[in-house]
């Protein structure tokens, strides 16, 4: 078993959010889909969300089912819409979430089992904050995925304080095979911020279904 193993998280959010009687006086709230970093209080349920965009908020409602530890961070991908509590101070409410795969990376010793590059065709891929976001469409039915990044090689130059970092989509489909499903990964990045760093070059790569090695560059400036 490799060690940090992480399934696969497939989110249907909410088509239509809210349905009500009166369908000419009730006025939908405005509800955004994103990655974020939700922190937990000591009794373990959502207290605070931190956006990509470096923006904090009060968690003032939450309707999902999102388990998390007390007094920890989970990466999520979220339905939140801005909402006011009844003493007068904005927050957000939380419509529906699901965990993100995020561990993270490890060199290719640390997989015990070996190395999986089952395909994954891309969706999308950006920089949030201190993750690389990515959304991928897996051809899948039954059996459970496994995803995580595999570090291939790390490059400092002292001198300039660039970093480049090599990594490589661990995708273990477990000979799956179906409908395109979505899966919602984030490269959790601030492992590689050593003192001197002031700039990486991040190179991610992944076996895709046409049978291509695809590599996406994305330069990460960290903010301490």
């Amino acid at each position: 078993m490799i060690k940090g193993r992480y399934g696969w998280w497939l989110l249907s959010l909410l088509a239509g959010l809210l349905t009500a009687c009166g369908e000419d006086d009730y006025h939908y709230p405005s509800v955004k889909m994103e990655f974020l970093t939700a922190h937990a209080g000591a009794e373990g349920s959502l207290q605070s969300i931190l956006t990509d965009e470096g923006k904090t908020y009060r968690v003032i409602e939450d309707a999902t089912n999102v388990q998390v530890e007390a007094n920890s961070s989970v990466r999520l991908v979220s339905n939140y819409g801005m909402t006011v509590a009844p003493d007068g101070t904005s927050g957000v409410k939380l419509y529906a979430a699901a965990r993100t795969v995020s561990p993270i990376p490890q060199s290719a010793q640390e997989f015990k089992e070996g190395i999986k590059t089952d395909p994954a065709d891309l969706l999308s891929i950006w920089m949030g904050l201190d993750y690389l976001n990515i959304t991928l469409n897996v051809k899948a039915q039954g059996s459970k995925h496994t995803f995580h990044f595999i570090e291939d090689k790390v490059i400092a130059n002292a001198q300039t304080g660039h970093k480049e970092v090599y990594l490589t989509l661990y995708h273990d489909a477990n000979q799956d095979a179906g409908y395109t499903q979505r899966a919602y990964l984030s490269v959790p990045l601030r492992s590689y911020v050593a003192e001197g760093t002031k700039r990486m070059t991040i190179h991610f790569s992944l076996h895709t279904y046409s049978g291509e090695m695809k590599t996406y560059d994305f330069d990460y400036i960290p903010l301490f």
